[in-house]
C-alpha cells in the first residue's frame, strides 16, 4: 500500500489521489467545456509543523494551479475540448486498453468505461 500512488474517483465528480499526501477534488461542471474544481490535502492533526509545511509545499508544486501536475491536466483537457469540436470527423474516443482481457491490469481503462456509460445512461434517461 505505502509503494504504490492510487487516483479513486467516486462516481460522478469525487477524486481521491492518494499520492505524496491524500488529496480530496471535487468537479463541477461550470458550462459545456469548463470545470470547477476544488481541492483539499488531508493530514494526521498530529503532524509536525515541520512535515506540515513539507507536505503542502508538495501539494501546491505538483497539484497546485501553478504545479507540476495540474497545468499538464488542463491543457489536455483544452486539448481534448478542441477535438471534441470536430465531433463529426472524430465521434468517439478510443478508451479500449484492457478489453478482451481475461485479468484486469492496473493502467486498464475500464473505469474510464464503465464511468461514461454510467453517465450516459444518467444524461439520457437510460434504464438500470
Amino acid at each position: 500500500m505505502a509503494l504504490m500512488n492510487r487516483n479513486m474517483v467516486i462516481f460522478p465528480n469525487l477524486v481521491l489521489n492518494d499520492i505524496m499526501a491524500i488529496t480530496v477534488r471535487t468537479f463541477f461542471p461550470a458550462g459545456p467545456d469548463r470545470n470547477l474544481v476544488n481541492a483539499w490535502t488531508l493530514a494526521p492533526q498530529e503532524e509536525s509543523p515541520a512535515m506540515r509545511e513539507r507536505r503542502l509545499f508538495n501539494f501546491l508544486e505538483f497539484l497546485g494551479p501553478g504545479g507540476f501536475a495540474t497545468p499538464d491536466d488542463c491543457e489536455a483537457l483544452a486539448l481534448c475540448q478542441r477535438g471534441y469540436a470536430n465531433l463529426a470527423e472524430a465521434g468517439w474516443n478510443d478508451i479500449s486498453k484492457g478489453m478482451g482481457s481475461a485479468e484486469p491490469k492496473i493502467d486498464d481503462e475500464v473505469q474510464m468505461r464503465v464511468f461514461w456509460r454510467e453517465w450516459n445512461r444518467r444524461m439520457t434517461g437510460g434504464g438500470q
